[in-house]
């Protein structure tokens, strides 16, 4: 099971000290759960997170999507974040 947290790290981890662009950072982490290695620990809302293209970041839909199990609205400075559902721009 892989936290968020890890999720978003590995995803800037991949960009940064390898290069990878975003998409190809989203690609090779869904690839790693759609192998059945490892499995999201927040379960298959993570991986539309990591389907779906554009939009506010991935690390903040994690962000978003971590607090939402826990019926916790986000706030944030970020207009984009705001947008998603139980998010709240300060």
């Amino acid at each position: 099971m892989v936290s968020n947290q890890v999720i978003g790290e590995a995803y800037i981890v991949a960009q940064h000290h390898y290069g990878a662009s975003k998409n190809a950072a989203r690609a090779s982490i869904l690839g790693v759960f759609e192998s059945g290695l490892v499995s999201p620990l927040n379960g298959d809302s993570v991986l539309d997170l990591l389907r779906e293209p554009g939009g506010p970041g991935l690390v903040d839909r994690l962000i978003v999507d971590g607090y939402s199990r826990n019926d916790i609205e986000t706030l944030t400075l970020d207009r984009r974040m705001a947008g998603l559902p139980r998010s709240r721009l300060l």
